[in-house]
């Protein structure tokens, strides 16, 4: 065996081990020193293409500074990277701050980069994005360079689809389809977490469990397809009037449930308050396009204390019985639970 065939064997063993880290930020960390080692670069970027904003942004980096990652982002054929992607030819120069096609030679220059080496991470479809590695001397990137970073490249843009796809069977598993907030299996998990973390740092966790009142009625006389859009747009009052750190879930149906953290009873009774309001105030689609209709809910309030140990199995319980008690009580109400 020669030494390429060495290098190739190596370049995947890599990428084989890319599938079992945890998640693409993983990934990506491992693509970026994978091609700083293969190199023998000091510094490297991963761009991909950014539908939403239509430029190559930086997705990951290793060996470089903050104040570089920072840049601008670049548009597809502008600049080094962006002629790479936009050609999906590969490129490199032994001194960036003199090279002409070079966009951000200033951002270079604090960095002290001088040679370059940018390939492109072909799709089937088309350019994913580039990977480019760089030296802080003049010392050039050789064409044996080029071959294994193109080659690695390659490996590299699989393991990003693969990773993605993954990332995505997660969240599917974790969401709800209809309303995009956490399901049911996913709101156990996490106020686990958060009664484990409260427990911890001494504070008070809150959970409202909400109930809409009439969405069965709503839904046999207007249909399921309004009826789902009323849980659509029930969801971004939710999302209006929680906090980032706040989370919320379609427990099933019309119920849903807020997780909200370092949150005591006045905080979690303020919050039930808003949310009823807001939906009392809001005004839904219905089948009749010139009419709206208009709807309240009934909320439990359950508060864990610092000191207080609770299962979340337990916590959820308690939030529900206090949302039956103000369904018995004339529904459009929040209760608390009581000791």
């Amino acid at each position: 065996m020669n030494i390429n065939d060495k290098i190739l064997n190596r370049i995947f063993m890599i990428t084989e081990r890319m599938i079992v880290f945890d998640g693409l930020d993983d990934v990506l960390s491992h693509i970026a020193k994978t091609a700083i080692a293969l190199t023998q670069a000091e510094a490297a970027t991963l761009r991909v293409f950014d539908l939403a904003t239509g430029t190559l942004n930086i997705i990951q980096s290793h060996g470089l500074t903050e104040g570089f990652k920072e840049q601008p982002a670049i548009h597809i054929g502008e600049g080094i990277t962006g002629t790479v992607v936009m050609t999906g030819q590969p490129y490199f120069t032994t001194d960036a701050l003199q090279d002409s096609l070079c966009k951000n030679a200033d951002v270079a220059q604090m960095e002290g980069i001088h040679a370059l080496l940018c390939v492109p991470m072909k799709t089937r479809n088309g350019t994913l994005g580039c990977i480019t590695v760089y030296r802080r001397t003049t010392d050039p990137f050789r064409e044996h360079d080029l071959l294994l970073l193109s080659i690695f490249s390659s490996e590299a843009v699989e393991a990003i689809e693969k990773a993605r796809l993954l990332d995505e069977l997660k969240k599917q598993a974790t969401l709800d389809p209809l309303t995009g907030l956490l399901n049911k299996r996913a709101l156990l998990d996490d106020l686990a977490v958060e009664l484990d973390r409260s427990a911890r740092h001494a504070t008070s966790l809150a959970l409202l469990f909400v109930d809409l009142d009439g969405f069965k009625q709503f839904n046999d006389t207007h249909g399921h397809i309004l009826g789902d859009k009323l849980l659509h747009d029930f969801t971004q009052l939710l999302r209006a009037h929680c906090r980032k750190i706040d989370h919320i879930g379609r427990f099933g149906g019309d119920e849903f449930v807020v997780i909200a953290p370092q949150t005591n009873e006045q905080g979690a009774s303020s919050l039930a308050e808003k949310l009823r309001q807001a939906l009392a105030n809001h005004s839904f689609l219905t089948s009749a396009a010139i009419s709206s209709y208009r709807t309240t809910c009934s909320i439990g309030v359950a508060i864990c204390e610092p000191g207080v140990t609770k299962s979340a199995e337990q916590f959820l319980r308690e939030a529900d019985d206090a949302m039956y008690v103000s369904k018995r009580a004339g529904k459009n109400r929040a209760t608390l639970k009581q000791p």
